[in-house]
């Protein structure tokens, strides 16, 4: 049995992924992957949830966990990192008459059962809301008034912009009681104050007017 490497979160909103036109984030998940003896965590690329092959054939495991920010995700892979070397420890690849598959001996049948009953089913119950991503929508994050707010002109810069967004990320996170480790995300919000500096008068605009 190779040594298992756990590959942790780097960025604090790691997890989140929402596709233009979708209504929700994509799901997230912490992989056990038996041929590479990795554990990370991650969000489904795919829209609809398709599995890849390797997740269908049971040699990538696939645990449901909810929007985690990257520290209480790594936590939790830390958490379960005894039973996923017992996993490792206690499976083989076999032909099944169709394809090779991964099989699972009784142990790691069992060490599975306690993953799924650490980590849960993929929603929030059982998790503290400062291992949560708090997703805000636009409209709540904003009132309208940016470009008074925070002296948004044709002129600013996108260093800048981003600063803004930071600037409001941080309002939202100091409001939401969770202390440090509280991340933020709102969807649309670099777009959002791209637009008004886009379309906001320049000074020839003025002069001329």
């Amino acid at each position: 049995m190779s040594e298992l490497t756990i590959i942790e979160c780097t960025s604090p909103a790691e997890l989140f992924r929402q596709y233009p036109g979708q209504h929700e984030p994509q799901p997230a998940y912490i992989e056990l992957g038996l041929k590479s003896s990795t554990l990370l965590a991650d969000y489904n690329s795919e829209v609809g949830g398709a599995r890849p092959a390797d997740v269908h054939y049971g040699f990538d495991r696939h645990y449901p966990i909810p929007l985690l920010t990257a520290k209480a995700a790594n936590q939790a892979m830390e958490r379960i990192r005894p039973l996923a070397e017992r996993i490792l420890a206690d499976w083989e690849e076999i032909w099944d008459g169709n394809n090779l598959v991964a099989r699972l001996g009784d142990d790691a049948l069992a060490a599975e059962e306690e993953i799924e009953d650490i980590l849960g089913d993929g929603s929030e119950d059982g998790w503290g809301s400062a291992s949560l991503i708090a997703v805000w929508d636009l409209d709540g994050a904003t009132n309208g008034y940016e470009s008074t707010d925070h002296g948004i002109t044709a002129d600013t810069t996108d260093e800048r912009l981003a600063e803004i967004a930071d600037e409001i990320r941080t309002g939202l996170t100091e409001s939401s009681g969770n202390g440090d480790d509280a991340v933020v995300v709102v969807d649309g919000l670099d777009e959002y104050l791209t637009n008004l500096r886009d379309n906001a008068p320049n000074d020839e605009d003025d002069e001329d007017a």
